[in-house]
């Protein structure tokens, strides 16, 4: 069955940042009308049914209200990144032939920690948005009706992202899992706090998978010293600390801030990086978890993560091929 899965982050460009720079944010509403024009242009395209998860926010449940085909993913709601994980969990298993996300890097990241080789059309709602793209809604629904048909395989315009898998060490020996899509950073403080990075000067080191002098975010140091397109293998590795050359990069949207570097390299696919406590982890911009003293994460670049459909290239290749000749069963009510 040709099922299109859709998941909203209703937290997503809504963070701390928005009290330190000029950052906007896609309301509820302008997020209830993505998700209906995703359905209803999947659906258009071929999917035989569109499944969104719900969310704490009732984004999902106001959109698919009208839309004939679609239907909620019941779920427990946490109003956490929970919710995420548990909906891209729950797609794979009843077979999505691909999920749509709205939000950020980090719905993004999420979506990958609950299934890691998703076939994924990023839709970007949230506040850095490395990851995902700015793309119009009628337009990634299409992609993913074709796909979700037969029309269109998902691997004919896509590719296979990198992910930063970090193996954490404590103290005792006892050791955990986890993995961001752009970056992992070590941040001096004592605590998770409000999640979002919006100190400068508490930035110890930085790895970055996606390296672009046009971005914002974290990744936008390693970005300004040392480029990396998605595409290409490796991390950006960057250690700040005085003395060292220094460069301005925003960290928030419309915000610059002088940072001091003392270290940068390149490092291949499959080569670990290590980070040493104390401080706390932020994985694609957010403080996650605190990495006490003693403790180590060990970083490393690895390309077996999400399958990220590149929406223009597969609208080209549906065109080339005709798949939007009318039939005479089109010419009705």
């Amino acid at each position: 069955m040709g099922t299109v899965g859709i998941v909203v982050n209703p937290w997503a460009g809504k963070d701390v940042r928005r009290l330190h720079a000029p950052v906007g944010h896609t309301p509820d509403t302008a997020k209830v009308g993505i998700v209906r024009r995703v359905a209803s242009a999947a659906i258009e395209s071929g999917a035989e049914r569109v499944v969104v998860a719900r969310d704490t926010g009732r984004i999902g449940e106001r959109a698919v209200a009208g839309v004939g085909g679609a239907e909620l993913l019941d779920g427990p709601g946490t109003g956490s990144a929970l919710d995420t994980r548990r909906a891209a969990k729950q797609f794979a298993d009843i077979g999505c032939s691909v999920v749509v996300a709205l939000g950020g890097d980090g719905t993004c990241r999420d979506v990958a920690i609950g299934w890691r080789e998703v076939p994924l059309i990023a839709v970007s709602t949230g506040t850095n948005n490395v990851f995902p793209a700015m793309v119009d809604a009628t337009s990634a629904g299409t992609a993913a009706g074709l796909i979700a048909s037969g029309a269109m395989t998902a691997v004919v315009a896509s590719r296979r992202t990198k992910v930063l898998d970090v193996i954490i060490t404590e103290a005792d020996g006892s050791t955990s899992r986890d993995l961001a899509l752009v970056d992992v950073a070590l941040i001096d403080a004592p605590h998770t706090g409000s999640r979002a990075v919006v100190r400068a000067e508490s930035i110890r080191a930085v790895v970055a998978a996606m390296a672009a002098p046009a971005s914002t975010g974290l990744s936008s140091i390693a970005g300004r010293l040392h480029p990396l397109h998605r595409d290409q293998p490796g991390a950006v590795v960057v250690r700040l600390g005085a003395p060292g050359r220094r460069v301005r990069a925003p960290i928030m949207p419309g915000h610059f801030d002088t940072l001091t570097v003392t270290c940068v390299e390149h490092v291949g696919d499959g080569v670990s990086v290590q980070l040493d406590g104390p401080g706390v982890l932020a994985f694609d911009g957010e403080r996650d978890r605190m990495l006490g003293r003693g403790a180590t994460a060990e970083v490393t670049a690895r390309r077996d993560g999400p399958l990220l459909i590149a929406v223009s290239d597969m609208l080209v290749c549906a065109a080339q091929c005709g798949l939007f000749d009318a039939t005479e069963a089109d010419d009705g009510p």
